[in-house]
């Protein structure tokens, strides 16, 4: 077996070009340096860009079609339930899965979809969409040496909405808590792979990007402070590690200035393809027969399809296609309030994205369930940079700005490998386990098993 070791660092929501910047401008020294001498690219997300669906891809080195993850909210079309899918909603092995098959001792601290906690030579800690550290650990124990250090799984987002200055010192003191406890578990024992999922910069872009990009006076600072001390950790990291494991950093998805918040089930309900049984709908439920169709965060959209949908009206074939071409003809002429910047840069049908075989949909009530997935979208709207497409069934007007001014993009993510070969073509987040996994059979092919 061989004796390599690898460690990860994923910093969540991270843009290439944010770092480029903060190398440029002498705030990040110690990536500066990391950069200038080993693998430092762009690399691409996933469609669409949620770190759910993201980290999924990466840790099964699948695409979303194929692991089963498409958001933060699923709906099960036989009872129009809602539900946010968890790891035991994953169709596939995971990488830390795959190492312990080979006898790996595997550390992953925070890393989301990771709950409820799967077997693994090794210690698993949860991530985001978990709430409990007693349900986010495996083995089970190491709930209650986390506990006693204090540690958080998040940070209180909700604080944000009320005060940024009490938010920013609570994300700072996550993120040296999380610090702190990886290092304790780093000091027990010489792992082969360790992985520490970092979260905090993702809050911190959702809530501060705007501010940092318009050099606000009182929040630009907090911003690059926060990333200054992600360098200072980055340079006591590799000073630590580089004598004994190689070194992955990379994001999930790109960020950017937020401009409107577009609520595209108030869309489809003001052009007669969206209606409720009641005033104020609260659950999919609520959702009239006669609907032709909703949609789900961010911009993926569901046909009201009869043999699928539980009180599905839309007939299979031609209506069911001249439907789809008439919503992508119509959301693409959809333009902001000046009359002329246009909202939605794409419309796709999932084959397409994914470049698969095509699928033919509109059979969908004729295959049996192992034939055809009934979670996928029909059709996935891509909005233009700035216009977050919000997945609410109601929502009182069309377009708002609330308390998030910075949203995520497939397209600007960042990879760092220092010891660990890649390929020089541009990657995406799903390619990059098997990389590792070949890395760690000495470059010899890896076959998934599923």
């Amino acid at each position: 077996m061989s004796s390599k070791k690898l460690f990860v660092l994923a910093l969540d929501g991270v843009p290439f070009t944010l770092l480029q910047k903060l190398i440029k401008t002498g705030k990040m020294p110690n990536l500066a340096r990391l950069a200038e001498t080993f693998h430092f690219a762009q690399m691409d997300s996933v469609i669409p860009p949620v770190s759910s669906v993201a980290w999924a891809s990466f840790m099964t080195g699948k695409l979303p079609h194929e692991h089963g993850i498409w958001g933060f909210v699923e709906r099960d079309p036989g009872t129009m339930d809602w539900y946010v899918p968890r790891a035991d909603k994953l169709r596939a092995t995971t990488l830390w899965e795959h190492l312990s098959r080979q006898n790996r001792r595997v550390f992953v601290m925070n890393v989301p979809l990771t709950t409820p906690p799967r077997k693994i030579n090794g210690i698993s800690i949860g991530g985001f969409l978990e709430t409990n550290l007693d349900n986010a650990t495996y083995p089970p124990e190491i709930a209650f040496l986390l506990k006693a250090r204090g540690y958080r799984i998040d940070a209180d987002t909700e604080l944000a909405k009320k005060d940024l200055t009490r938010f920013f010192k609570h994300l700072v003191d996550v993120f040296e808590k999380r610090v702190e406890t990886m290092w304790y578990f780093w000091q027990r024992e010489s792992w082969d792979f360790f992985m520490l999922h970092i979260m905090e910069t993702d809050r911190l872009n959702h809530f501060f990007w705007e501010f940092a990009m318009s050099d606000n006076p009182m929040y630009a600072p907090q911003f690059y402070t926060f990333y200054e001390k992600i360098d200072g950790f980055i340079g006591q990291l590799w000073n630590k590690i580089k004598d004994t494991h190689s070194l992955l950093l990379l994001s999930d998805h790109g960020f950017i200035t937020l401009k409107k918040e577009v609520y595209l089930n108030r869309w489809f309900v003001e052009q007669g393809y969206l209606k409720f049984t009641k005033a104020v709908p609260e659950t999919l439920k609520d959702i009239h027969p006669h609907s032709k169709a909703y949609s789900l965060y961010p911009g993926r959209i569901y046909v009201n399809l009869n043999g699928r949908e539980k009180m599905g009206s839309v007939q299979p074939g031609k209506e069911y296609e001249h439907l789809l071409q008439h919503l992508s003809d119509q959301l693409l002429q959809w333009k902001d309030d000046d009359g002329i910047t246009q909202i939605i840069k794409k419309v796709e049908r999932v084959p397409t994205i994914f470049k698969k075989e095509k699928i033919n949909l509109a059979a969908v009530a004729l295959y049996a369930e192992d034939k055809i997935d009934k979670y996928l979208p029909d059709l996935i709207a891509i909005p233009q940079h700035g216009y977050d497409l919000k997945g609410n069934l109601w929502h009182k007007q069309l377009f708002d700005k609330t308390y998030f001014n910075g949203m995520h993009t497939d397209d600007d993510a960042f990879i760092l490998s220092a010891g660990m070969p890649l390929t020089e073509n541009r990657l995406s987040i799903y390619q990059i386990m098997r990389y590792i996994l070949e890395y760690f059979t000495n470059g010899n092919s890896y076959v998934l098993d599923d």
